[in-house]
């Protein structure tokens, strides 16, 4: 009798965790910037329980309004627990432990990778909208995207680009930067140096590339900086080469913002 009263509790209690899992979660706590801006985009604002601190900040958001209404975590695991979440969204540069610790406490958790390719862009924002129960909304912003990258003109004259940031840091091949400007039809300079990944690009080699045009990537370093003196140097308009600055803001998570970095490109294209 104790035995099969036993069994029933427990068949009780794994058809009650299924049933919780199946359905699409209402407590979501975000506890990173990227995160933050996919889910809000995504999930209707009352089923978001917290943010990062950063998703309030206009110079790094894009979901700044909407985020300033909300409570924030500080990504800790005791902080995160007192939202009580059924779903927790981390981003690529969280600390691995707590997503551990959270899984460990039968917390969902799902990890927002990096923007490194519009293939890789579609993948995360479907991933996150089949966990939401949103997935006729992210297939919807999917087509959306895409749609606007094609409304842009590509260039059919040499038009020899580079992204430059505060420090030298330049974007080459397999970054969505250099995808996005052969989308348009730009000769990443970085790229045919044969440089991959996020890396320096010395200003003399850049300024020697003579450039058409130089994308100034912006993280908000307007007030002076040693590193940021580098992207005032008179070597970079000797030439007449056209500058343009795109907010870091617009290409630096995967969503749809993208769109956004690569229309200001096109436009300042000489």
């Amino acid at each position: 009798m104790i035995r099969r009263q036993a069994f029933a509790l427990s068949a009780f209690l794994l058809a009650a965790v299924s049933a919780t899992a199946a359905e699409s979660p209402r407590r979501i706590v975000s506890a990173n910037l990227c995160a933050d801006r996919l889910t809000l985009a995504l999930a209707e604002p009352g089923r978001v329980v917290a943010v990062s601190p950063m998703a309030a900040d206009p110079t790094v958001s894009t979901v700044a309004a909407t985020a300033a209404n909300l409570a924030v975590t500080r990504a800790q695991v005791e902080d995160i627990v007192a939202f009580h979440p059924d779903l927790v969204v981390l981003g690529a540069f969280n600390a691995p432990a707590t997503g551990q610790m959270l899984e460990s406490l039968n917390i969902r958790v799902h990890r927002v990778g990096t923007a490194e390719s519009l293939v890789a862009v579609q993948t995360e924002i479907r991933a996150l909208a089949a966990i939401l129960g949103e997935s006729d909304r992210g297939e919807a912003m999917i087509a959306a995207m895409l749609a606007r990258l094609a409304q842009l003109p590509r260039f059919d004259h040499r038009v020899a680009a580079a992204v430059y940031q505060a420090g030298g840091w330049s974007a080459g091949r397999d970054t969505l930067a250099d995808e996005l400007f052969n989308r348009i039809g730009l000769v990443n300079i970085t790229a045919a140096e044969g440089r991959r990944g996020f890396t320096t690009l010395p200003l003399e080699t850049l300024v020697a590339a003579a450039p058409d045009l130089i994308v100034i990537e912006s993280m908000g370093e307007e007030k002076p900086s040693l590193a940021g003196a580098l992207l005032h140097h008179p070597a970079l308009t000797l030439r007449g080469t056209q500058m343009v600055t795109v907010p870091m803001r617009l290409w630096a998570c995967p969503d749809a913002a993208l769109v956004e970095a690569a229309a200001l490109i096109a436009a300042s294209v000489p």
